[in-house]
């Protein structure tokens, strides 16, 4: 496997390698492969070659002209547009994600800038193989165009919900995060480890740092909510989390 470093690409060395092996055969069954039959998710993780990137580094800028698409294999990546100074987040992807294509596809420059949360480890799939892919399978454009759709109706639902209190906004995009990307634990709770800031999560529900971070905190004294190390999230109860989501007052604690 290949490991990014800065402006170059360089050799990973053998504990990189192994990781890289783990993260296909651990991949989870969600995002874009977990759509696909089994069948057609192996054949698309021969595509391309195995790269890995540190956490922060800039996989995709907007405005790039390089036209590859990252299956991503391990770790979470943020999405970014605006200005370089000002980037807003406009969404995460994880494993079993794919980011990048619309350039393959349409041959024009990245709309956005992906930076990865934390190390991530993908697949790096030259343009005209990703074509010569869908050629063969040409129902992943279909599962593409219902993620993409996916994402569509969440915005909109997001928007719909602007005039709902900060927690039910807040709320609304911890319980999305959580049943795409989350996992349970032994002891049944949810896990989420995608390390957002409070900044990050106020840019994705459209609201200012400190009216997120106010309403985060408003989740978490009701027990709705708790962190982990690294900013690891955790739900105890997935439901408690939905019903804040709609919710036209503040929440309250749970019963001791």
């Amino acid at each position: 496997m290949r490991w990014h470093q800065g402006n170059g690409v360089c050799g990973a060395g053998q504990d990189a390698g192994r990781r890289g092996v783990k993260a296909i055969e651990d991949l989870p069954d969600r995002g874009l492969l977990g759509r696909l039959d089994n069948h057609v998710a192996q054949a698309m993780l021969t595509l391309g070659h195995p790269i890995g990137y540190p956490p922060g580094t800039q996989l995709l800028r907007r405005g790039g002209e390089d036209r590859h698409a990252l299956l991503l294999l391990r770790g979470a990546v943020k999405i970014q547009a605006g200005e370089p100074d000002d980037p807003a987040l406009l969404a995460v992807r994880a494993a079993g994600d794919l980011v990048g294509e619309m350039a393959a596809l349409d041959d024009r420059p990245r709309s956005a800038t992906v930076i990865a949360g934390g190390e991530v480890v993908a697949r790096l799939i030259p343009p005209q193989e990703f074509r010569r892919f869908l050629q063969r399978h040409p129902e992943v454009l279909l599962d593409i165009a219902r993620d993409n759709n996916d994402e569509l109706r969440w915005a909109n639902r997001l928007r719909q919900a602007v005039p709902l209190p900060a927690e039910s906004r807040i709320a609304l995009v911890l319980d999305h995060l959580v049943r795409r990307y989350g996992h349970r634990t032994p002891d049944g709770r949810w896990s989420l480890e995608l390390h957002l800031t409070n900044i990050e999560l106020a840019s994705i529900a459209g609201m200012r740092a400190r009216t997120a971070e106010q309403a985060f905190s408003r989740l978490r004294d009701a027990g709705i909510v708790l962190t982990g190390t690294r900013r690891v999230l955790l739900v105890p109860r997935i439901d408690r989390l939905t019903e804040a989501t709609r919710m036209d007052s503040r929440p309250t604690p749970a019963p001791v």
